[in-house]
This record gives C-alpha cells, structure tokens and sequence, in this order.
C-alpha cells in the first residue's frame, strides 16, 4: 500500500507513520508533506500511490485549498479535530477521518473500510469537499436566546464562561456569574459554537478558553478545571480521559 501523509506536525506524523507500519506490512510512506503548497507541487507531477491521510489544519491554511488547484481521485482518511457537520459529510460520501489524536483501533477500522470500499477505485473527492468546505465556513452563532421571567432576551457568545447539563437541563454561565436555561442540548449547542473558542470537555460541559484558570490531574487520569467565574462547591469540571489530548492541544494553541 502506497501512501501519501499531509501533516505539519511531526510528533503527529511520526505517530501516524510508526502506527502505519505496525498495522500493515506492505505499507510504503511515499512522501510526507507539510503544507498545501508542497502538496499542490506534489500532485502535480505525481500519481504513484493509493491512499493519502490529510490533516485539515496545516502550516499555510486549510488542507481544503490543495483542491483548488489539482483534482484528486484516490481515496482520502482525513485527520481532524472539526465539528460534527463536517464529520458527518465524510461519513455520507464514504470517507472516512480520524479524530485526533489517532488512537489504533480508529486507524484499523479506517483502514479495513479503505480495503473494502475503495482499494481500486476511482473516486472523485471534490464534491466531498466542496461541501465540506461550506460546512466548515458555516457561520457560527453569535447569540443565544434565553427566557428570563415572562420574557426573552439575548446572550451573547462571547458572554458565556461554560455550558452545563444539569436535570436535563442546558445552563449557560456568563463570566458576570448570571446563569440561564437555554432550550438546546450541550451537543447542540457545541456544534454551533465557534471551536476555536469553545471545547466540549465531557458530554455535559463546554468551557470557553477563556474561563479556564488552572488546570489539575484528576481520578483515572482525567484532568479537573478551575473556572473564572468559580463553578458552584457541587459541579466539577472534568476533561473526560478520551478528550484529553485533544483539550491539551486545544488549550496550547
């Protein structure tokens, strides 16, 4: 198996590339490329390989631009930390992503999917990734709206310090200490909020970047948060142990 790696990180790569190895044994590292513009070098001259792993976010802007220039139409395994929209186009177009960071079993059941569905296919990406490519440009919410006594009003995003679930109820903390009952779920609410900004750190709570004071290891190694403003004596913040990397390199961005 020929495969090309489009990762600017090297830790990432290498992890990518060792794993790789392991899993299959004719696995063959063709080139590992670090931006967009390389990788438009690249595929420009180059048609020898059978599979490629794209990482969305790289050096000099979104994987996405390379199509702007070449058309490609061996099968793609996406790497990326993008909401549910985007995941969900690949999953109705048959291709296939890995949410980082890659964890083994993920890998081999992307892999086994490629076997099945596409080892020897000739299959055009660009419809996948114009739409893609609209989903991830989808506006972000700016606002929510919330009830307070007998009638509504707006709170804005940048406003809110973290989300919870209590009772099956959504809150939304404002940084000012105000706390209000919101008519979406956490889930919801998460898909339409601006990632950069927001990370859903356990199926109940999202934190903003900014509400996060310090960070503590915790229980069966999870990490517990400290928030501005302070959460009440009976509501821990807790990054679940599958998302920890990932809020690791969230936070260190």
């Amino acid at each position: 198996m020929k495969v090309v790696i489009i990762e600017d990180e090297i830790n990432a790569f290498e992890y990518l590339a060792s794993s790789l190895r392991k899993i299959v044994e004719d696995v063959e590292i063709v080139v590992h490329l670090e931006s967009v513009k390389s990788a438009v070098n690249f595929f420009q001259s180059n048609d020898d390989y059978e599979l490629i792993f794209m990482d969305i976010q790289i050096a000099d802007g979104l994987s996405f631009e390379i199509f702007n220039h070449v058309s490609l139409k061996k099968p793609i395994i996406f790497t990326t930390a993008y909401d549910q929209y985007a995941i969900e186009a690949f999953k109705v177009h048959s291709v296939d992503y890995l949410l980082k960071p890659i964890h083994r079993d993920d890998l081999i059941s992307a892999l086994d999917k490629y076997q099945s569905l596409f080892k020897g296919a000739q299959t055009d990406t660009s419809d996948v990734l114009h739409k893609m490519m609209s989903q991830l440009n989808k506006k972000k919410k700016n606002r929510c709206l919330v009830k307070k006594g007998g009638h509504f009003e707006y709170v804005n995003v940048r406003d809110i310090a973290y989300v919870a679930s209590e009772d099956s109820m959504t809150f939304l903390h404002t940084f000012n200490g105000a706390r209000y009952i919101y008519s979406k779920t956490v889930e919801q609410l998460y898909d339409e909020l601006d990632q950069n900004d927001f990370f859903q750190i356990n199926r109940s709570q999202i934190v903003n970047s900014d509400a996060v004071s310090q960070i503590h290891p915790f229980l069966n190694q999870r990490l517990k948060l400290q928030l501005i403003p302070k959460s009440s004596a009976s509501t821990d913040f807790v990054v679940s142990r599958k998302r920890m990397m990932e809020f690791k390199e969230w936070m260190d961005e």
